[in-house]
């Protein structure tokens, strides 16, 4: 049986793209997020320094070009949390959705649509860096940096994590409807949960703070290098968890955004 996609799912999902790619800064964005991953595996191809004497593989790796690579990584989560959260917010400051709603009524297949292009967006990008950062440091180190069970789930956190990232600014964005508000909403998170985290340890719920959703971000990139601190998931577990809480934002989007005027 041959798989056919509707018209009107091909139609929304065609005119998310193009809102995508039509915009310059997404571009760079995207962009300068590949050249910054790139560069920081060139430096980890050329800097990598093992963790300790019986700890040699990725996840247990130190030095500076470690934690550059760690920073990188992480700035490329909160890149796809803001362009989910930008693009989703602008659309409502430039009346964008009440345009694309006069040809995809259904307002749930044109939230779905926006959904599934950020997250697309998002994990081409990531890809895209994985693949040629991986490349770039094979060529600059050799096997200096071992390409093993820990770097590989690294890898698939970090494009896990911008795929939900991706989506869950861009239901921010559909709930706030700004994407400045959007924008300080998402990023603000980010600041005011380690604090959360110190609150919990202090007064003895420190395992709690492992379900929040930057909790799960670390412990969904680190590759299992948390795995025994009380205030980080499992790597597995904060996979699950990162997902749940975008299917989470994702139907909050969807209930402020089908219960409202435009």
């Amino acid at each position: 049986m041959k798989f056919t996609v509707p018209p009107v799912v091909a139609r929304a999902a065609n005119s998310e793209v193009r809102k995508v790619t039509s915009v310059r800064l997404n571009w760079v964005i995207g962009g300068g997020v590949v050249a910054a991953g790139v560069a920081a595996f060139v430096a980890l191809g050329t800097g990598f320094q093992p963790g300790g004497e019986n700890a040699q593989g990725f996840s247990s790796g130190s030095g500076w070009a470690a934690v550059l690579t760690a920073w990188v990584v992480v700035l490329t989560v909160a890149a796809a949390a803001a362009f989910g959260a930008v693009g989703a917010g602008s659309e409502f400051a430039t009346g964008g959705v009440a345009m694309s709603s006069l040809f995809t009524p259904d307002r749930t297949l044109l939230l779905s649509a926006k959904l599934a292009v950020a997250g697309a967006f998002s994990l081409a990008t990531v890809v895209a860096m994985e693949v040629l950062g991986g490349a770039a440091m094979r060529l600059a180190g050799g096997s200096r940096v071992p390409m093993d069970g820990g770097f590989f789930g690294v890898l698939i956190g970090v494009a896990l994590a911008a795929v939900c990232w991706a989506v869950i600014g861009t239901a921010v964005g559909f709930v706030l409807r700004s994407p400045t508000q959007a924008l300080m909403a998402v990023l603000g998170w980010a600041v005011l949960e380690p604090l959360i985290w110190i609150t919990a340890r202090a007064i003895g719920f420190g395992g709690l703070a492992a379900i929040l959703p930057v909790s799960s971000t670390v412990g969904a990139i680190s590759g299992g290098r948390y795995a025994k601190n009380a205030l980080i998931a499992p790597t597995p577990a904060a996979m699950a968890m990162l997902v749940l809480w975008s299917a989470a934002a994702g139907a909050a989007g969807w209930w402020f955004y089908t219960r409202r005027d435009i």
